[in-house]
């Protein structure tokens, strides 16, 4: 989705029939998976079968053209299909091999399969998640399977600019592993340091305080205060500059240690106004902090209508999702179609030199899958 996005002509193969699993999976409106159109506008459609001799040889035929062959199976299924590294670079020497894997390219879970939730526990991201006295929780989001294509989507680039330099192709690898690792970096050495395992600590930052969520008089908001400055900034903002002289207050490590003292002080001084009242406040005084919203609320925030990052799916008027989170000279890449099932297999295999009735064979012997073009009404 990046490539496409930032104007690489990307291609996705399919089996015949069912498709990429993440075409059914909830919720649905008018036979589109949410999870599907939100990841997957801008590429086209080719349905192959791999697991035929003549559908690998297709995609090979194909990979000869390319510039970049990306694949996302479990460890050792692209080579046992006849589509792994040393295959593919003998179609076209020089072309960007990537694999983005559940554990990476080697090591004893090679060739487990593993999904964002799976990873999530095992690289510790759920035991720093959640509520502290709790055993952990998945974040809410999928921080691996979109962290790891944006790792994924880097190296490639940085491979296109080494095979311009050498004319060399090269394999990327990328691995849901390898980024919950890169995202508990810093737990990862703190842990080194103090001999403690971290422990969820629900909205609180253990390098900062305070830092965190805050009950007010009519809901809650979240505070961020990450040197004294801002700390003696806020206390004068709640009228309370003893605060910032108190003996366990002065510094962030003093804070940072009496953490739940000036929490309790906090709540009970923010308890006294209305979120919008302390939100508008802070902001005129420069202290960090934002509303809790939802997805509904963050769908309403003036914030996301004046930077424009949601476009409309033409296939489902009225209904938007975002395009990648950049700006070229103010313009922002288009998010462009979704693609239905082997919508673009014909048009693509003709750009590739197969001719028409070779392409009929195929398609009659089902080792792919050409979606017919809908009758015009009239």
């Amino acid at each position: 989705m990046i490539l496409a996005g930032l104007g690489g002509d990307v291609i996705k193969i399919e089996r015949p029939g069912s498709g990429d699993d993440a075409r059914h999976m909830a919720p649905v409106a008018e036979q589109w998976s949410a999870y599907f159109v939100a990841i997957n506008r801008g590429k086209r459609s080719a349905a192959v079968d791999l697991g035929t001799p003549d559908g690998v040889a297709v995609v090979l035929r194909m990979a000869a053209q390319c510039d970049v062959f990306i694949e996302n199976f479990r460890g050792g299924k692209a080579d046992a299909m006849g589509l792994g590294d040393a295959a593919v670079r003998a179609a076209r020497p020089d072309i960007v091999y990537a694999s983005l894997s559940a554990f990476g390219p080697r090591g004893p879970e090679y060739a487990k399969p593993g999904y964002d939730a799976l990873v999530q526990a095992r690289t510790g991201i759920q035991s720093v998640t959640g509520e502290p006295g709790t055993s952990g929780a998945r974040a809410g989001v999928s921080v691996l399977d979109m962290g790891s294509g944006i790792w994924t989507a880097l190296g490639i680039i940085a491979a296109l600019f080494e095979r311009q330099r050498s004319g060399c192709g090269g394999r990327v690898d990328g691995s849901l592993y390898q980024t919950g690792v890169m995202w508990m970096a810093y737990h990862l050495v703190a842990r080194q340091f103090t001999g403690r395992d971290p422990e969820p600590q629900g909205t609180r930052l253990g390098a900062f305080a305070p830092y965190g969520e805050f009950a007010t008089a009519d809901g809650r908001l979240l505070i961020g205060v990450s040197n004294d400055r801002l700390f003696g900034r806020l206390c004068a903002a709640v009228t309370r500059p003893d605060l910032a002289c108190d003996v366990r207050f002065r510094t962030n490590l003093e804070r940072v240690h009496n953490r739940e003292v000036l929490d309790v002080e906090l709540t009970r001084i923010l308890a006294t106004r209305s979120t919008s009242e302390w939100l508008e406040l802070f902001d005129r005084v420069g202290i960090p902090s934002s509303p809790i919203q939802t997805a509904g609320q963050l769908l309403r925030d003036t914030q996301l209508a004046a930077l424009g990052q949601m476009q409309e799916i033409a296939e489902l008027p009225g209904i938007a999702t975002p395009v990648l989170p950049l700006e070229f000279s103010g313009m922002r890449p288009s998010a462009g179609a979704v693609p239905r099932l082997g919508e673009h297999t014909r048009e693509v295999l003709l750009a590739f030199g197969f001719h028409e009735k070779e392409i009929d064979e195929l398609a009659r012997r089902r080792i792919i899958e050409c979606l017919k073009a809908p009758k015009s009404g009239n």
